[in-house]
């Protein structure tokens, strides 16, 4: 009895191969997904919300994001004034380098303001209480170089300066180093204290980035574009706007409010939540197609045996053929999600470990047990549907 069933498992299956090729491919799409989902859900979880994400807003200076006209200091002035907005932070993005003569490698780090973004994971030093004058935040590591050893050093950065060269100093009286320009080269050098390292993985802000004070950030790209602080902030256009909302006020209506005004205003975790829901989507797609795939193998099994030999056990043995190339199918997902662990990092900037791509013991089953219960359904209904027929 026991051969006879396997025997008709076998030919069940390679009789109707198609659906249950298709019940496999969409089963392995599930497992993939889910795993997917989990770990851009885990990773905002922990990386954006966690950090205030929840309460922050982001106005983009783009037009295509929203903003009419310029974004200046004038409209910071009325972002500030807006009812909920804790504080807003305007970022001046630049670039710092390290220069000659210091023993350090020679690289090159993007500049924002603190505050202008959900912070990044600390994994060294602190930031309790914010990033001060003169102070970074570097990456743990960044070409080549371990800044975690640097932790409460000063080092030395060279920034362009396009400002009139100072008139030289006296006999006798040196230059602040804080500030200080290289004459003839078009550079000036600046002090930092490193208090802090994060995570690189996390380069929501783009890789190699370096987090100043907003006030120290606002000077090196004042510099950069041979302007004073003062002739920045009333002529240049702002890059972003970080926003702090208060507790007490919904980010959604904030931001509603913002954009009444002609801002690009968005609450900081959008895009990750619709990436979440864009993967879960094709996730429940991919559930449709395993069923519709294995009631199909049902269906089909249940009309070939009934042209060839009728059998007692059609539903149980559409079942057991179905359940079996479920359990790999769901297997081989797990690792195919794992595969896909560089490419998210590197497209959301978020860490991603391996264990957060494990897809929840609900969706493993989901997968294991669907294809069997749809086969042995659609057997059930094909021979419902035959005897109907019939009589």
């Amino acid at each position: 009895m026991r051969k006879r069933a396997v025997s008709a498992a076998l030919r069940a299956g390679f009789t109707s191969r198609t659906p249950l090729l298709v019940t496999l491919v969409f089963t392995f799409l599930v497992s993939t997904l889910a795993g997917v989902s989990g770990g851009i859900q885990t990773a905002t979880d922990r990386d954006v919300l966690r950090a205030d994400g929840a309460q922050r807003i982001v106005i983009s200076s783009l037009n295509s994001k929203g903003t009419f006209g310029s974004l200046d200091d004038e409209r910071m002035e009325l972002i500030r004034s807006v009812p909920g907005v804790d504080h807003a932070v305007a970022d001046y993005p630049s670039a710092i380098r390290t220069p000659l003569g210091t023993g350090m490698p020679r690289l090159s780090l993007a500049t924002h303001s603190w505050g202008s973004y959900v912070s990044p994971p600390i994994t060294g030093g602190s930031v309790a209480e914010g990033v001060l004058p003169g102070q970074v935040v570097l990456p743990a590591r960044s070409q080549g170089v371990n800044f975690t050893r640097h932790l409460g050093r000063t080092l030395s950065f060279s920034h362009s300066d396009k400002l009139p060269a100072p008139p030289r100093p006296e006999a006798g009286i040196e230059e602040a180093a804080d500030g200080s320009r290289s004459p003839g080269v078009g550079s000036a050098i600046i002090e930092l204290e490193v208090i802090a390292t994060y995570d690189p993985r996390w380069h929501a802000d783009g890789p190699q980035t370096a987090y100043l004070a907003p006030v120290t950030a606002a000077r090196v790209a004042a510099a950069g574009e041979g302007k004073t602080v003062s002739q920045l902030r009333e002529t240049s256009n702002i890059e972003r706007v970080g926003v702090l909302v208060e507790e007490s006020y919904e980010p959604r209506a904030v931001a509603s409010r913002l954009r009444e005004m002609g801002l690009g205003a968005f609450r900081l975790p959008l895009r990750e939540q619709k990436m979440i829901a864009t993967v879960g989507t094709w996730r429940y797609i991919a559930l449709g197609g395993l069923l519709g795939g294995a009631v199909l193998f049902g269906v089909f099994t249940a009309r070939r045996n009934d042209s060839r030999e009728r059998f007692e056990h059609g539903a149980p043995t559409a079942a057991a053929v179905a359940l079996a190339g479920a359990v790999p199918a769901t297997a081989l997902g797990i690792p195919a999600a794992l595969v896909l662990r560089a490419p998210m990092e590197e497209f959301l900037g978020l860490r991603i470990d391996h264990w957060m791509l494990l897809p929840s013991p609900v969706w493993v089953l989901l997968g294991i047990l669907l294809p069997a219960l749809a086969a042995a359904a659609g057997v059930a209904g094909e021979r419902a549907s035959g005897r109907f027929r019939r009589g």
